[in-house]
C-alpha cells in the first residue's frame, strides 16, 4: 500500500515531535556542548576542514582511533550536526555507559556474520535520513585489523552511496589557557572521498583493501605536523 503525501507529512511529523527523540536529541546537544566547552577550555581544541563536513546529506566519518569514547566526543565537534557512531558491542552492552550511548544515538558494532540489525540500523541512518555516521578503526588494533575495518568500512560507503570523510585527532604543544603548557588536541578534517561501487564486488577485493590502506596513510598523513626550523 503506498502512502498518499498528506499521510507520509503527517507521519513525518509526528516522528519530528515524538517526545522520546526529542528527548535524545537534548540530551546530545548538552553531552556535546559541555563536552565542546571542555575541550576547547581545558585542551585548546583546534578544529581545521569544518568545511568538508556537508551541512546536508549522508557522509561517514572516520579516523583511528586511539580513545574511542574521546574521539567520539571530539569528532562530534565537527559539525553542528548529529553524528551516529557505530561502536564496540561490549561497550555498548556496559550496564551503565550502554543505555546512556543508545540515548545519544550510538549504535552497537556486529557480533556475528549473521547480526545484520546494526548494519540495518545505519542503512536506515544513511540512505531514510540522510544523517552523518561515524565508524573507526581503533588504534590497538594491528595494521592488518585496522585495514580490514576500513574495508569493510569502504563496503558501508559503497552501499549506502555516501562519502568517506578522513579525520585526524592528534596532539601538540599549546598554552593552556594561555598560561600553562601543555598538550592541546588539533582536529583536520579531510577531503570527502567518493568510493567507486565496483570496489563492493568479490573480483576487485585486492582494490577495496589498498584503498581502506590509502585512508589510513591519508589519516596518518593529515595528523603529521609539519617540522618548524629553528634559527640561530
Amino acid at each position: 500500500m503506498v502512502e498518499s503525501e498528506p499521510e507520509m507529512k503527517i507521519k513525518e511529523e509526528g516522528d519530528k515531535l515524538n517526545p522520546k527523540l526529542i528527548a535524545f536529541d537534548i540530551l546530545y546537544a548538552a553531552v556535546k556542548g559541555v563536552s565542546g566547552l571542555f575541550l576547547k577550555t581545558f585542551m585548546d581544541l583546534k578544529i581545521e576542514g569544518k568545511e568538508n563536513i556537508p551541512f546536508r546529506g549522508k557522509a561517514i566519518l572516520t579516523t583511528v582511533a586511539s580513545n574511542i569514547i574521546r574521539d567520539m566526543l571530539i569528532i562530534s565537534q565537527v559539525s553542528g550536526r548529529k553524528i551516529h557512531f557505530m561502536l564496540d558491542p561490549k561497550l555498548m552492552k556496559h550496564q551503565i555507559a550502554g543505555p546512556v550511548l543508545k540515548s545519544l544515538g550510538m549504535i552497537r558494532g556486529t557480533e556475528s556474520k549473521d547480526d545484520t540489525e546494526p548494519i540495518d540500523k545505519i542503512f536506515e541512518i544513511l540512505n531514510e535520513k540522510g544523517d552523518l555516521v561515524g565508524m573507526t578503526p581503533e588504534s590497538r588494533h594491528d595494521r592488518e585489523v585496522q585495514i580490514k575495518s576500513m574495508a569493510a568500512i569502504i563496503k558501508f560507503a559503497i552501499v549506502g552511496q555516501a562519502p568517506i570523510i578522513p579525520i585526524a585527532i592528534y596532539t601538540e604543544k599549546t598554552k593552556i589557557l594561555n598560561m600553562f603548557s601543555g598538550n592541546g588536541i588539533k582536529v583536520k578534517v579531510g577531503t570527502p572521498l567518493k568510493v567507486e561501487k565496483r570496489l563492493n564486488r568479490e573480483k576487485y577485493r585486492a582494490e577495496r583493501y589498498e584503498l581502506a590502506e590509502d585512508i589510513i596513510n591519508i589519516i596518518e598523513k593529515l595528523g603529521k605536523t609539519p617540522e618548524i626550523e629553528e634559527f640561530d
